[in-house]
């Protein structure tokens, strides 16, 4: 499996990019670090952002599922996620995940307005 020099973000076939979900991306690139977005029949986000983080050079990988948004990092567990969202989030949630992935590789303070770190 070739590695990504990139965040790789996995997702769901099913998900498609509306224009609530484009603000990981929008975040992302607001960051200056490059991503990739791949497809997968998968469902489950813990699945796709933890296979994710491992095909990413830089650690960090997205999963979007059909029913969550998860971010890991290569050396996180299975099951738990640097941060987990539903589909039905806000914009603002979306584009600060985009952020936080990139400032994850960075090494810079997190944006952690109105969120809770699982772990």
């Amino acid at each position: 499996m070739e590695k990504h020099i990139s965040i790789v973000i996995l997702k769901n076939s099913e998900v498609f990019f509306d224009d609530n979900l484009k603000n990981i991306l929008y975040g992302i690139e607001e960051e200056g670090i490059p991503f990739v977005v791949e497809d997968r029949k998968e469902m489950d986000s813990d699945v796709l952002g933890n296979e994710a983080s491992q095909i990413s050079k830089l650690d960090v990988g997205i999963g979007i599922g059909i029913n969550s948004i998860t971010l890991y990092h290569e050396k996180l567990e299975f099951g738990k996620a640097l941060f987990k969202l539903t589909l039905k989030e806000k914009r603002e949630k979306y584009r600060a995940l985009g952020i936080n992935s990139a400032r994850l590789i960075k090494g810079v303070y997190f944006k952690l307005d109105g969120w809770e770190v699982n772990g």
